[in-house]
């Protein structure tokens, strides 16, 4: 699975930041270190009716989480306004694994109708 994401990081999607036609703008992207892992904190800016996926990074694929009243993975995070992920979120991304400040993490997010995104994010310090 590693040896599979590191193919489609390194040869199919190019370089970081790289941007298929209609996924949303994303500002401020960092991750936050929590138990066992990190939490994607992000505004996204959709352009019309969009749905995040899947996330994945080296270490795996991160759990998409709907928080309220209490946490449930779900398939996807409908993304039709503007929407924020962070601790106190509805929706929230969550990655496992050992992170350290400062590091720079390739994630690639995936969209409905196949269109995704790479990103380089950084951890930040708690």
């Amino acid at each position: 699975m590693k040896r599979l994401i590191r193919l489609v990081f390194a040869g199919v999607l190019g370089l970081s930041g790289t941007v298929y036609a209609s996924v949303p703008v994303l500002q401020g992207a960092t991750l936050r270190p929590t138990f066992g892992g990190v939490l994607l904190e992000a505004r996204f800016l959709p352009k019309g009716n969009v749905a995040l996926n899947g996330v994945w990074a080296d270490s795996g694929r991160a759990n998409l989480m709907r928080c309220a009243p209490s946490c449930k993975i779900v398939d996807e995070i409908p993304l039709n306004t503007a929407v924020t992920l962070s601790q106190s979120s509805t929706y929230r991304v969550v990655l496992g694994g050992q992170f350290k400040p400062r590091q720079q993490v390739k994630l690639l997010l995936r969209f409905n109708k196949g269109k995704m995104l790479t990103i380089d994010v950084p951890v930040t310090s708690k």
